[in-house]
């Protein structure tokens, strides 16, 4: 059975773990998550579904406010004897130092086919950028963003109707699967790393609400594929009569219906 270190925070992450708890030939040694936020209304601060879980099944559960040179956190891990470190977004920068830890690997879930869109928001960025396909990349971690070696790639076809919301899902529902198969081959001998070609990398950056602002001298189209990246998060708007006017759905069509001059004679209705 392999020793697992799990780090990841959101939603997304929390059904991966579950993937991993679901293994029986995974053990789940300790979890890193992202510290307690205020919630709601009155500011409560709550734990998130990631601790949730590893509450739920008696899993150690770290919550560093701080990683790089913390003595105390990176021996914590070291005491746990994991053969490999999971990574789904985490939401921080894991330094040097703790990737050298793991007996094995350090391994990270990203939701691109990489080396296209390193980087903080790979899902957003490819239904932006209008693609008809990504996928879930197992990869090596090394001190650079996203560039280790590739271990195996998942595709994941993207609908003409999909959302940044439906895309998520599609990544939770087969990412766990994958990495634990993926996993399993690696410390088989199976699957062996390869180096990413890095002529052919593209970057995203993190999303912010600024990102959803409609420009409308751009094409109907490249609008609705920032609609698909940025719905249900942050979600696009424009300005209506001093309002913000937030755009909840919409299509677009692709060609213009004709146009004629004069209304064409019908049959029938008068005509010779």
């Amino acid at each position: 059975m392999l020793k697992i270190g799990f780090f990841g925070t959101p939603t997304l992450a929390a059904q991966v773990l579950r993937d991993f708890l679901g293994s029986p030939d995974m053990e789940v040694v300790f979890v890193v998550t992202g510290e307690d936020k205020p919630v709601g209304r009155h500011q409560i601060l709550s734990a998130n579904s990631v601790k949730l879980l590893a509450i739920e099944n008696n899993i150690p559960c770290l919550q560093p406010a701080k990683i790089r040179g913390n003595v105390e956190f990176l021996d914590a891990l070291r005491s746990y004897g994991a053969d490999y470190f999971v990574t789904v977004a985490y939401g921080k920068i894991l330094p040097v130092e703790l990737l050298t830890i793991p007996k094995k690997y350090p391994i990270n879930i990203h939701g691109s086919i990489l080396p296209k869109y390193r980087g903080a928001s790979p899902i957003q960025a490819s239904l932006i950028a209008g693609e008809k396909e990504t996928g879930v990349t197992i990869m090596v971690m090394d001190d650079k963003m996203d560039e280790g070696d590739i271990i195996d790639i998942l595709p994941i076809p993207i609908a003409p109707d999909e959302t940044a919301g439906s895309l998520f899902e599609k990544f939770a529902k087969v990412s766990g699967t994958f990495a634990i198969e993926t996993l399993l081959s690696l410390d088989k001998g199976i699957l062996k790393p390869r180096p990413q070609d890095h002529s052919l990398a593209t970057y995203c950056k993190k999303i912010t609400k600024e990102d959803g602002r409609l420009d409308f001298s751009r094409s109907a189209e490249e609008l609705y594929h920032l609609y698909q990246g940025l719905t249900p998060w942050p979600g696009v708007f424009t300005e209506y009569d001093g309002k913000k006017l937030i755009i909840e759905q919409c299509s677009y069509i692709s060609e213009l219906p004709p146009v004629f001059d004069h209304p064409p004679r019908l049959r029938g209705a008068g005509g010779s």
